[in-house]
């Protein structure tokens, strides 16, 4: 097996996939400490930093892509430590990470929590990345208390999940800014402090307001912005400048190419997915969210049509569950009798991505839904999760995905 004797002070970039063992002195792995007889893997396409914090010697074996470089020196830039030393000193309750995509912020939120959890400071992070988080999976936010020193943030306990529905905040806005306030105050409870990473969505109408929307909720006590130039100041001009500290980009970010990215979700995604089962849910004993279906008052489908299933009314119109495509002239047939009508063709709802969640809106999991049955009054779902009589609630996401993790489509605004 390779060894590796360092000297106090040296630098290296460990990429996966590696795994490597202390066998003498101290290092730091992401600004966490590792001592002898600590293992540590790094996953393909993953990077990370090595600190000699001693004189050390390590043993590790190299994986397809593996690589260990030997660097000139430090790749963690002086004004994070400077930072650092300030959220020591001042201990704040609230810090909001912001900035572009591939600037370092996942591993900015991991050095935070390393270093502060070595000075007795214990640190909770809200994981933002819908598409492609570390804490929880894909179509999620999550919450994690550090409680010990970790490589990546993944290996991040997860404490609470939120489920925004799909792989982007856009077209998601509310769900998602909820979601950080709904985060931020759960991390409050278990952590002195709570690191907030937001995604790298920063321009645009749409953009200015998540970010600034997202800041004036949860009201940090500090905004740390990560940029290379200016690419963030038309949102810290709008921001309280005594809470703003801008921080450097590490030199050694490693960039992700559009195609990368949905691998990466789609691994995720399938992973999550891979002990999942199919349960049958009694939807006498579930409600629905983010659904109009099942929020009104049921009627019956017989006077609409030998082809309808299922009817209800909802203040905004009809709900009808088809057993197959209707014309325009069939539906506007029946607007005329009934007032507005919504038509749902049976099989709509196959692969479909739900949060299943506890009777206080916990996530539980999520689910893909197989099937809605609603003459028998049941929703067949593949779901990892096992406590089936625990699921109370079932929200409808907008994406349509396989168990396998790949995206098989997306569901508009108001389908169900």
């Amino acid at each position: 097996m390779p060894r590796l004797d360092l000297k106090a002070g040296e630098v290296y970039r460990i990429e996966g996939l590696i795994s490597l063992e202390v066998k003498e002195g101290k290092i730091l792995v992401s600004g966490g400490l590792r001592e002898k007889g600590d293992r540590i893997t790094i996953p393909r396409a993953k990077s990370v930093p090595l600190e000699a914090e001693t004189d050390a010697q390590i043993e590790y074996t190299l994986g397809a892509g593996g690589v260990v470089e030997k660097l000139p020196g430090r790749t963690i830039p002086s004004d994070w430590d400077a930072f650092l030393k300030e959220v020591i000193e001042t201990r704040p309750r609230v810090v909001l990470v912001i900035g572009s995509v591939d600037v370092g912020k996942t591993f900015l939120t991991t050095y935070f929590g390393n270093r502060l959890l070595a000075h007795g400071i214990r640190m909770a992070a809200v994981d933002s990345d819908v598409g492609q988080a570390d804490i929880g999976p894909p179509t999620t936010m999550g919450l994690g208390v550090f409680e010990r020193p970790v490589a990546q943030l993944y290996e991040v306990p997860l404490r609470s999940l939120y489920f925004v529905g799909s792989m982007s905040p856009s077209g998601h806005m509310l769900e998602f800014i909820v979601g950080m306030k709904w985060l931020v105050e759960r991390g409050l409870k278990y952590a002195d402090l709570v690191l907030v990473n937001t995604p790298g969505w920063v321009a645009g109408g749409a953009g200015r307001s998540l970010q600034l929307y997202t800041a004036e909720l949860v009201n940090p006590d500090y905004v740390v912005a990560l940029q290379r130039q200016t690419e963030l100041e038309h949102l810290l001009s709008c921001l309280p400048s005594h809470k703003i500290r801008k921080l450097t980009v590490s030199a050694k970010v490693r960039k992700r190419n559009p195609s990368e990215r949905a691998e990466l979700r789609a691994l995720l995604l399938g992973k999550y997915f891979e002990s999942a089962k199919s349960v049958v849910l009694n939807l006498s004993k579930v409600r629905f969210e983010r659904t109009y279906v099942r929020t009104g008052v049921p009627l019956n489908p017989e006077k609409f049509g030998e082809n309808i299933l299922y009817a209800e009314r909802v203040p905004e119109f009809t709900i009808l569950v088809s057993k197959w495509r209707m014309s325009p002239k069939q539906i506007e047939e029946l607007a005329a009798q009934h007032g507005p009508i919504k038509v749902i063709v049976q099989g709509e709802e196959k692969n479909v991505i739900v949060g299943l969640a506890s009777d206080e809106n916990e996530i539980l999991g999520l689910g893909i839904i197989e099937k809605i049955d609603f003459a028998r009054g049941q929703m067949v779902v593949t779901t990892p999760v096992t406590d089936v009589d625990a699921i109370k609630v079932v929200q409808f996401g907008s994406m349509k995905v396989t168990r396998e993790g790949k995206e098989v489509g997306t569901v508009r605004p108001g389908t169900f």
